[in-house]
């Protein structure tokens, strides 16, 4: 090989990513380079599924990201054991209590019923200072011939105060009175819950794609610390309602990063089975939650236990990297480089790089400058701002699937946390129910897994749904003190409940266009929260009323849900459409999906 050709020869690696000039029969030519940037994010992406595929870097990433989910299943159910009903309350009479009544003589005195009946803030409005100066036999003969006075609250008048049949410091419930016509402020430690995780999965996702996987993560870490101990440590209520708050956000900042991460890195091969195993950390949390509870029964002591494995995040912050496609993304293709390789990228790869990014920057700077600005009217802004939801509601096809969509995300979540804070309706031992409906998750997850794998999506959810809705509709023929066959029957349910919640999630991604899919799901998500957010209020406000209305609500959508589903097309097998405008009806316009 002579000279001249072993130089012409090497002119592309050297010059790569520029435009070269070459001799030819004594013809000078431009030759255009294949730039750099596109090469080097190519070998980076090759780099990361090879290092996804197998090795210890893929079990480490999968255990540092599924971990810090387990978390959050501590804090789902915890509500059953930090606001615990105590077996019994009643209002007493201080001064009586201090000239040696006992509490049977002042409840037989306060109340209509007496000791017969329990779990009262009312007593009768007698003048317990002239009664105080009797005893109480005299008592009961003066109010005899006495009419009878209205009630009064306890919880209203300062003289007055409750009794617990609880030992001291169990639950919040005694600690600030969340009984009786402040069973609401109860209810609302779980709301408060339900409230953070729906601000926190919009903020920590937009943080998280603005700013990295990896920072998204560490601020949801720290927040999560923080809100544990001030939930554990609060004085005052309202203090309690922030510590959940921020609970419930973190608990959306530490689960949206780590899922990306986890998507985004692993191979082809491992995606699937662990994306979907990803779940399992939920379960598990809370079968770790049955078990502290058992043996940790102060509501703090409880809570400082939940707290203390977050501190273990600080391990999760030094070994996690950021997401090398998410730096790919944003142009850093030298940084990724060196979180795939462990190295450094080549110098001369790198100035390439940068010059490539330098030159588009300058295109895009001299053709913005070049372009007129166009007066747009305000009501096309408008139109534009609000041009996904037009093309989400826009057609009477698309319109029908999403707001079916929207009551069945609604339905489905509000059915899963009416049936994890239900045992107190039930009478069921709390952590038997807790460690029960862990248990019960894990298994969906493996029978939604199984069945996908043969069947469609629209026979699925409906035959889990249909399942699900039967299953909470007998616990009416059911007595309430067969507590053994209740539990077993709601737990049957939630099977039901828990598989389909999987199973839609997949048919709603499946069912819009490309270009509306993030927006339906967004909203049906949204929507899913609102279920969320209305459960505690029905298990405690309309238990109350009557044991069995919570899961009679539940079976009724339930089994609504499910037959509307039947209105959905099937998109098993079927290629996705892009565009709003091709959507028309699956079963006539889709073609199966080649493999």
């Amino acid at each position: 090989m002579s000279g001249d050709e072993s130089k012409k020869d090497a002119l592309p690696e050297v010059e790569n990513g520029a435009t070269g000039q070459q001799q030819n029969g004594g013809v000078i030519e431009k030759v255009h380079i294949q730039s750099v940037p596109g090469d080097l994010k190519q070998i980076v992406l090759d780099g990361l599924e090879k290092k996804g595929d197998r090795g210890l870097w893929l079990w480490v990433l999968f255990i540092l990201c599924l971990t810090p989910n387990i978390l959050n299943g501590f804090h789902v159910s915890s509500y059953v054991f930090l606001g615990q009903m105590p077996e019994n309350y009643y209002c007493i009479v201080p001064t009586l209590v201090q000239r040696g009544w006992t509490h049977e003589e002042i409840r037989n005195i306060s109340t209509v019923a007496g000791i017969t009946k329990n779990g009262t803030c009312t007593l009768l409005n007698w003048d317990y200072n002239q009664l105080g100066e009797m005893n109480y036999q005299e008592a009961l003969a003066y109010v005899a011939d006495k009419p009878q006075p209205g009630a009064v609250s306890c919880l209203r008048e300062p003289d007055l105060e409750m009794y617990y049949h609880q030992a001291e410091g169990i639950s919040i419930v005694p600690e600030w009175d969340l009984i009786c016509e402040r069973t609401a402020l109860r209810s609302t430690v779980q709301v408060a819950l339900s409230l953070g995780k729906f601000f926190g999965a919009s903020t920590f996702g937009i943080l998280s794609d603005k700013f990295g996987r990896k920072s998204s993560f560490t601020i949801a870490a720290l927040l999560y610390v923080v809100s544990s101990l001030l939930t554990t440590f609060s004085p005052f209520y309202i203090l309690l309602l922030l510590g959940r708050i921020g609970l419930g956000s973190s608990a959306s900042g530490v689960f949206y990063p780590a899922f990306a991460l986890l998507t985004e890195n692993i191979g082809n091969r491992h995606r699937s089975w662990m994306s979907i195993a990803f779940n399992f950390s939920y379960p598990i949390g809370m079968l770790i939650l049955a078990l502290a509870a058992y043996y940790i029964h102060p509501w703090r002591d409880l809570s400082l236990a939940l707290t203390i494995p977050s501190f273990f995040l600080v391990i999760h912050l030094y070994f996690l990297v950021e997401s090398p496609r998410w730096l790919l993304s944003k142009g850093r293709e030298c940084q990724a480089y060196q979180m795939v390789f462990g190295r450094k990228a080549p110098k001369e790869l790198c100035d390439s790089a940068e010059k490539n990014q330098v030159s588009s920057a300058e295109v895009a700077a001299v053709l913005a400058k070049d372009a007129q600005p166009v007066k747009v009217p305000l009501g096309t802004r408008i139109k534009r701002s609000f041009s996904e939801f037009t093309k989400l509601y826009g057609t009477p096809t698309l319109c029908r699937r999403a707001l079916i969509c929207h009551f069945t995300w609604c339905v489905t979540s509000l059915c899963y946390y009416v049936t994890a804070l239900n045992a107190d309706n039930f009478a069921a031992n709390r952590n038997v129910y807790v460690a029960t409906t862990g248990s019960v998750d894990i298994l969906a997850y493996i029978i939604s897994m199984i069945v996908l794998a043969y069947y469609g999506r629209k026979s699925t959810s409906f035959c889990f749904f249909l399942y699900a809705g039967v299953c909470l509709l007998v616990v009416l023929a059911i007595s309430k003190e067969n507590t053994t066959l209740l539990v077993t029957l709601a737990m049957l349910g939630r099977l039901g409940i828990t598989a389909v919640y999987a199973v839609v999630t997949l048919h709603t991604a499946e069912l819009f266009p490309t270009e509306i899919r993030n927006t339906a799901l967004g909203i049906c998500s949204t929507m899913a929260h609102v279920g969320s957010i209305a459960a505690p209020y029905i298990v405690d406000l309309l238990g109350q009323l009557a044991w069995w209305i919570p899961t009679t609500i539940c079976g009724i959508t339930i089994l609504l849900a499910g037959f509307l589903t039947l209105l959905h097309p099937e998109t098993k097998d079927a290629v996705l459409k892009d565009h709003a405008k091709q959507e028309g009806d699956p079963s006539e316009d889709r073609e199966p999906m080649k493999a």
